[in-house]
């Protein structure tokens, strides 16, 4: 392995394992404890796609199985899709790790809808976040976790489709880059339509609270 991306690997590893830490000892009480409990912000309160909101649209990437895919292959399924970058330190690990949260709450609770719930993430930095690199990265979370990259023109598409402000920022070293980038996960319907959308500062429960929501299933 790249001694570069094998550092970076540990380094997320790390980061990824005390956000997973922190949030099964809170988040995992909440849903366990609050299951009842319906999501207060994140999305809307109603069962109705968002309104106004035109947000999803074709793509045509490739998985981290290497695996062509289109927005098609996921019809019929629920998706929870976070578009960010195996480089980055915090914010993207903390964002999948909910998303692992979302999925093994279902698992535990509602193990037939699980099924019904595909998990995506979508790169911004196609440049450097290619299959291999994909492959290893999202070992690190759920393990239904599907990595999308493609090309830049590919990658751009997606974005423009989703909404996704993401930009090159110099880390000050001249010699590598961070990406600035919104940070939204997504839940999308079967049909592909818009059902919600999760901040950072929306937890694990919340988010699972308003996917059962959706999914009718409190």
């Amino acid at each position: 392995m790249n001694e570069k991306i094998k550092k970076r690997l540990v380094r997320t590893f790390v980061l990824s394992l005390v956000a997973l830490v922190i949030g099964v000892g809170v988040g995992w009480m909440q849903i366990q404890m609050n299951q009842a409990r319906t999501v207060s912000k994140g999305s809307t309160p109603s069962d109705a796609p968002i309104a106004g909101l035109n947000i999803g649209g074709p793509f045509n990437l490739s998985a981290h199985t290497s695996d062509e895919v289109t927005e098609k292959t996921y019809d019929g399924n629920y998706k929870l899709i976070y578009f960010g970058f195996t480089y980055c330190p915090a914010i993207c690990p903390t964002e999948l790790q909910k998303v692992t949260q979302v999925m093994r709450g279902l698992e535990k609770n509602y193990p037939d809808a699980a099924n019904e719930v595909q998990p995506l993430f979508v790169t911004i930095d196609p440049e450097r976040d290619t299959i291999p690199v994909m492959k290893e990265y999202v070992s690190l979370f759920h393990p239904r976790l599907v990595g999308l990259t493609g090309t830049v023109p590919q990658i751009d598409l997606v974005k423009k489709n989703y909404r996704i402000f993401a930009k090159k920022v110099d880390d000050g070293t001249q010699n590598d880059y961070t990406m600035d980038h919104s940070s939204f996960i997504y839940l999308m319907g079967p049909d592909n339509t818009l059902l919600g959308m999760y901040r950072t500062s929306d937890t694990a429960d919340e988010i699972y609270q308003d996917v059962l929501k959706h999914m009718k299933l409190s």
